[in-house]
């Protein structure tokens, strides 16, 4: 009876070990991944600060480059920002849609001086780039006039033919872009405008110049290396000049190094048989004393 009470005592007691066992395992489970989720959850923020940084500097430098385009086109910031993902959508880049504006405002000069190619272009499709004042019309004005001349024909040669004749060499790429007409491609600014894409001219100013700052403080440096250089380059060409010399004789030299050589040999022979001298003479003495 005895022994069956001790049986039991002991796997009762065997039991609540293994249950704590557990219960410790569980534990250090539960710890272990509050680790992991604590790492996960710092990496997963460091990812999210890396792509803002990275979304905050994409939008900076299309920014910039806007500001730049706005120059060369003569088509407001704030315009070319939202003709932007319209060009994009018919599967033109805003470099793309640049060039082909540039194009249309020299072949609109070229017209209203009386350029006989371009008066019968801009008359096939029924645009005129002068206002009732007689004075060239904005660019995009007229833009939208064509984008609904050419929504009107139908596409073949003569469109592709005078889409390169107005637009240069993107002006086929432009094609589904005027396609969309006046209508559609105003529809899709305001759409663009609402979804707060629009680039003010000031945000654009700013940003290039902002970009510019760094390429400003590189040419400062290198106007700061130049001086430097231009300060040591006396002192640098006298240590030329001398190693010049000194290299034209190199045969002396190389004489005056052996007789060098044999003077250092000779003194540290003479060194060596004067320690050996000195180890003899104290070698019998030492022979006495024991």
């Amino acid at each position: 009876m005895a022994d069956r009470a001790q049986i039991l005592i002991t796997a009762v007691d065997q039991t609540w070990s293994a249950l704590a066992s557990v219960k410790g395992n569980l534990e250090g489970l539960s710890v272990a991944a509050s680790k992991v989720n604590g790492v996960l959850a710092g990496l997963g923020a460091a990812l999210s600060m890396g792509a803002l940084v990275a979304a905050g500097k994409a939008a900076l430098d299309t920014a910039d480059n806007l500001s730049k385009l706005s120059q060369k086109t003569g088509i407001s910031v704030e315009s070319l920002s939202l003709l932007k993902p319209i060009a994009e959508q018919a599967g033109i880049s805003l470099e793309g849609l640049a060039k082909g504006m540039q194009k249309l405002a020299t072949a609109m000069v070229e017209a209203a001086g009386g350029s006989r190619e371009q008066v019968e272009a801009f008359s096939r499709l029924g645009v005129s780039v002068k206002d009732a004042a007689g004075q060239l019309r904005p660019t995009e004005e007229v833009l939208f006039d064509l984008a609904d001349a050419f929504a009107a024909m139908p596409d073949g040669a003569e469109k592709s033919a005078l889409a390169i004749k107005l637009f240069g060499k993107s002006g086929v790429e432009l094609i589904p872009f005027l396609n969309q007409g006046r209508a559609g491609i105003e529809q899709l600014k305001q759409k663009f405008k609402e979804l707060g894409i629009e680039i003010s001219g000031d945000t654009a100013r700013a940003a290039e110049k902002f970009n510019d700052t760094p390429d400003t403080v590189k040419q400062a440096l290198s106007g700061i290396a130049m001086k430097v250089a231009e300060s040591a380059l006396p002192a640098l060409q006298t240590l030329a000049d001398g190693l010049v010399k000194v290299a034209s004789h190199g045969e002396e030299i190389m004489t005056v190094l052996r007789v060098l050589g044999e003077v250092i040999v000779t003194v540290l022979a003479v060194r060596g048989v004067v320690a050996v001298a000195a180890l003899g003479c104290r070698h019998p003495v030492q022979l006495i004393s024991t």
